[in-house]
């Protein structure tokens, strides 16, 4: 535990990663407080559980169409200006929904272009950051880096659910979507300020050849197939659920905004637990043992949010959520940081950072689908679509189970 805490603290040493880290909490902050209040604002107005999913679907569709593009432009493109482009980008949509919403005229569409905007960045953003920030320290100190980028994650989402509930109970939402936009533009700022090392070769070919031959560089190496199979299945079936929320506060638990910004950060308070104990784990266990494990009791604790009826119940079980799933996502990014060939990895993180994306479909199915057979039933449904897959191919995957990885990998 020492060594991987020095670890870390040897990753934070480093100036320009330091800095971008920092950044990195200022901006997924302001993300999660404006979708928080994007989803929040959208039931106000309609009151539909339908609506809510057209809302998750909007920025869906430009993220998932257009991940892997990202992915492939990260690969050939200075990473620092499109992330830099994409959190303009992004933070446009951001005050713009929130002019709109200060005037007293914000209406569905609105809120559907600021969903459909926010994909369209993130497309960019997420594979061009996984492939840009290994540029800003050794090696050596990647393994424990990613946790720290995790980390932000998670420490993001306590923080600022619990404080855009309190702002739009306090202030309204036209608050929260400006304190957002400034979250967001702080990593615009952190950027001008880092000096990344150069990058490998740049792939030569056209954009097409460059996808075409990142899949078959997946579909060479099984633990790549695995591994990101089980994480783009539970984000497109499980991950939602933090979607389904506003639902599961208003109409099953009978709270308000106060109410839904608690459960929203007991999820972010276990993944700030799972990422502050994961270098523990990840030295004393395998990464399909953390894999398989994790996911086993994430499906378990979302039935138990489907089932539940108890406010404080539901929070323990968010909380087993937000810990199962820290350990699962950084599991999956610590092997595939590890061991893909850097003229690779803007590619296969943007396959990864489809996660993401699925996550909108989530969000669209199991509200769609709460609609028709209520909240309890799709979210429990969706879990045991997850479950079943990690014990009838993820447990019985040999490389996986041969899989470790060493400090110098």
């Amino acid at each position: 535990m020492a060594e991987s805490n020095a670890s870390a603290a040897g990753a934070l040493r480093v100036r320009d990663f330091r800095l971008y880290w920092g950044g990195l909490i200022a901006q997924v902050g302001g993300q999660h407080m404006y979708q928080f209040t994007l989803g929040w604002l959208a039931f106000e107005i309609t009151g539909s559980q339908a609506q809510l999913a057209l809302i998750h679907l909007c920025a869906f569709v430009p993220q998932f169409t257009l991940t892997l593009l990202g992915g492939a432009l990260a690969d050939r493109i200075d990473p620092r200006r499109l992330i830099q482009g994409a959190q303009s980008l992004s933070a446009a949509g951001v005050i713009g929904v929130g002019t709109m919403a200060l005037l007293g005229r914000a209406e569905l569409w609105h809120l559907a272009a600021g969903s459909f905007l926010f994909g369209l960045a993130n497309a960019i953003d997420e594979p061009s950051r996984a492939a840009f920030f290994p540029r800003l320290l050794p090696r050596a100190l990647l393994r424990s880096a990613v946790p720290l980028i995790s980390m932000a994650f998670g420490g993001a989402r306590i923080v600022a659910p619990s404080i855009a509930g309190f702002v739009i109970a306090a202030a309204g939402a036209p608050a929260t979507f400006m304190l957002a936009a400034t979250g967001i533009s702080v990593m615009i700022a952190a950027l001008f300020l880092v000096q990344p090392g150069t990058g490998s070769a740049r792939p030569q070919g056209n954009l097409l050849d460059n996808l075409s031959d990142s899949v078959r560089y997946i579909r060479n190496n099984e633990v790549f197939t695995k591994v990101l199979l089980a994480a783009l299945l539970n984000a497109a079936f499980a991950m939602g659920y933090v979607h389904m929320l506003p639902v599961f506060a208003k109409d099953v638990l009978g709270v308000d905004s106060r109410g839904l910004g608690i459960l929203a950060s007991a999820a972010g308070i276990g993944s700030l637990t799972g990422l502050s104990t994961y270098p523990w784990l990840q030295a004393r266990t395998t990464p399909r043992n953390v894999m398989v494990h994790a996911l086993s009791g994430y499906c378990g604790v979302l039935v138990g949010v489907a089932l539940s009826n108890s406010f404080w119940f539901s929070f323990l079980m968010l909380l087993g959520a937000g810990l199962c799933q820290a350990y699962f996502i950084t599991s999956c990014q610590v092997v595939l940081q590890t061991l893909v060939d850097d003229q690779y990895r803007g590619r296969v993180m943007a396959v990864f950072t489809q996660v993401w994306s699925l996550m909108f479909l989530s969000g669209f199915l199991l509200n769609f689908a709460g609609s028709l057979a209520g909240p309890r039933a799709a979210l429990a449904g969706g879990a045991a679509i997850v479950l079943s897959y990690v014990w009838l191919s993820l447990v019985r995957s040999t490389a996986l189970r041969r899989l470790v990885l060493t400090t110098g990998s």
